[in-house]
């Protein structure tokens, strides 16, 4: 084994306390042999890959790597603790899963443990049991109820089958309790905006090649600069930016990097811009700040695009929706007034390229392929269960495409769920998600019939099937989020896609099987039929949206 001198030791202590991780991890790859290093040193390695805002994914794997043989060998708690931080980053669920399924036999009250549980299969899409310990854990630990275990709980909530509206908005006030109990924030007081354009933030931690992004481009290419100032405050990693991002930069008014900002500073900060609307566009998703929220910035704020719920908090006051998605008996489900949009909640720009519609798959190989490029958390075990009805006995095949990218940990994991309910897994085509959008695009060719998801349906993913001729069969809904594949359809005038219930949705599907032409009708005209409708007039959804926020601020 390697001994370290005194003053090797300083030296290396010395980096590791002031956050030099990249002098500290050199300096112990020039020491030699890393196997014949103390384990106190390999830990601390391994631990600094994890902190260093610098590290990439090969470098979470590695400490993944390092730090699963030291607890393989010593079973200590805090290895532990950072073995699941550096999983989770590493996205090395088959690694960590073994070992935290383990320990919980003899820890069920760990809330490091719980929390761990919960976040593996938030990862791993398996959102029933990821609700399961979260809510575990905030019941057994309350301080978690007011940060991130609280929010990805909740975001959480809009993925399982059998959770209502009303429920849903039971746990959101929860939140907002905690954090009058645990928070204090001074009291908002607006000053005169001397400024005759009307002042609009944005704030989101997607503002990347992101779905989101996809909607916000056109949106703020079209927004009449004359009349709107708009500000960005943008929660992203720095080393998350891309080309979206530059292009947002030179979009954008003003633009402003908050991630580093704590909540104080943030909420001080976007209070000294005299906004007159702060418009959050990720409600309880990655990269969110909730608590600015709730301690209010600006007089107006409003929850658009990014989260399709309800958040529960006072201070959001608005939620953009459209008729189809929230009905006016439904009003008192959410806490927010809802602004309705006359046609559709959000609408698309069209794409600069698009490729060509090709003919039926079903005309080329006899085979009827089904289709979703839905993320798979959105592919809930109920979602399954009916897939599984319309594959089994029947000459079909289901392609499946994860949004959030493909990870194998993940793949794996759904065809074992379909394996579960009989289904021969050939029939199931994973494909892995295309770095080139236009390619990506190409990928709906291989599509006879989208299949939505449910309760969570897809958004992105249904604009760009009808855009590539593929309509989405969708099932009926009873809140915003599981709605929007209803809205999409009726603002396609494709009702014949809407299922009543399950048994009407596996029905439509395996119809179609038996209508071949009439499906090819339906695709010949979809993608102009698309571009003329709601869903991609930009320009008309940009001029109601400025006539509702301009007729807000004179309320």
């Amino acid at each position: 084994m390697i001994r370290l001198t005194d003053k090797q030791k300083i030296k290396l202590k010395n980096f590791y306390l002031n956050k030099e991780y990249n002098l500290f991890e050199k300096e112990v790859e020039n020491l030699g042999q890393f196997d014949e290093l103390p384990e106190f040193l390999k830990a601390g390695y391994a631990n600094s890959k994890i902190l260093n805002p610098n590290s990439k994914n090969k470098d979470y794997i590695l400490a993944t790597f390092i730090l699963e043989k030291i607890f393989k060998q010593n079973k200590n708690q805090e290895i532990l603790n950072n073995l699941i931080v550096a999983g989770i980053k590493a996205e090395a669920f088959s690694i960590i899963l073994p070992h935290l399924n383990e320990e919980y036999q003899y820890r069920k009250n760990d809330k490091i443990l719980l929390e761990g549980l919960a976040r593996v299969h938030f990862g791993l899409c398996n959102m029933d049991l990821s609700v399961k310990f979260f809510n575990q854990l905030l019941n057994l630990h309350e301080e978690k109820i007011v940060d991130g275990g609280r929010l990805s709980y909740l975001a959480s909530l809009n993925y399982v089958w059998g959770v209502n509206q009303k429920d849903y908005l039971i746990e959101c006030k929860k939140l907002q309790i905690s954090l009058q109990k645990y928070f204090v924030f001074s009291d908002f007081k607006k000053n005169k905006n001397i400024d005759k354009k009307i002042k609009i933030g944005f704030l989101s931690g997607d503002l990347r090649n992101h779905s989101v992004g996809h909607f916000l481009n056109g949106f703020l290419k079209k927004i009449d600069k004359e009349k709107f100032n708009i500000t960005a405050f943008s929660n992203l990693e720095i080393s998350r930016h891309d080309s979206n991002t530059e292009h947002f930069k030179k979009i954008f008014d003003n633009w402003h990097d908050v991630l580093d900002y704590s909540d104080h500073k943030l909420i001080d900060f976007t209070r000294s811009l005299n906004l007159d609307i702060l418009i959050d566009l990720s409600g309880f998703t990655y990269g969110n700040r909730i608590n600015v929220l709730a301690a209010r910035c600006a007089p107006i704020q409003i929850l658009w695009l990014g989260y399709n719920n309800s958040t529960g908090l006072n201070n959001v006051d608005y939620l953009i929706s459209d008729p189809n998605l929230i009905k006016e008996n439904e009003k008192d489900q959410y806490s927010e007034k809802i602004l309705f949009m006359p046609n559709v909640w959000n609408a698309m720009t069209k794409p600069d390229e698009l490729p060509e519609i090709e003919e039926l798959p079903f005309k080329n190989n006899l085979i009827f392929t089904f289709g979703s490029f839905n993320s798979f958390r959105k592919i809930s075990n109920r979602t399954i269960k009916v897939w599984a009805q319309i594959l089994k006995n029947t000459n079909t095949r289901l392609i499946l495409k994860n949004s959030s990218g493909y990870n194998i940990d993940i793949y794996n994991n759904i065809l074992d769920k379909f394996r579960t309910e009989g289904v021969n897994t050939n029939q199931v085509i994973l494909i892995k998600r295309k770095k080139n959008f236009f390619d990506h695009l190409k990928d709906y060719n291989q599509i006879d019939l989208a299949l939505d998801t449910f309760p969570y349906t897809g958004v992105t993913t249904s604009f760009q099937s009808n855009l590539m001729g593929v309509p989405v069969l969708t099932l009926k809904g009873f809140n915003f989020n599981s709605r929007c594949g209803e809205s999409i359809n009726k603002n396609l005038q494709l009702e014949n896609f809407i299922a009543v219930d399950e048994n009407d949705y596996i029905a439509k599907a395996l119809s179609y099987l038996n209508k071949i032409e009439k499906l090819a009708e339906v695709r010949k005209s979809l993608r102009q039929k698309t571009l003329d409708s709601p869903l991609f007039d930009m320009t008309g959804f940009v001029k109601d949206f400025a006539n509702i926020v301009t007729n807000l601020t004179k309320i």
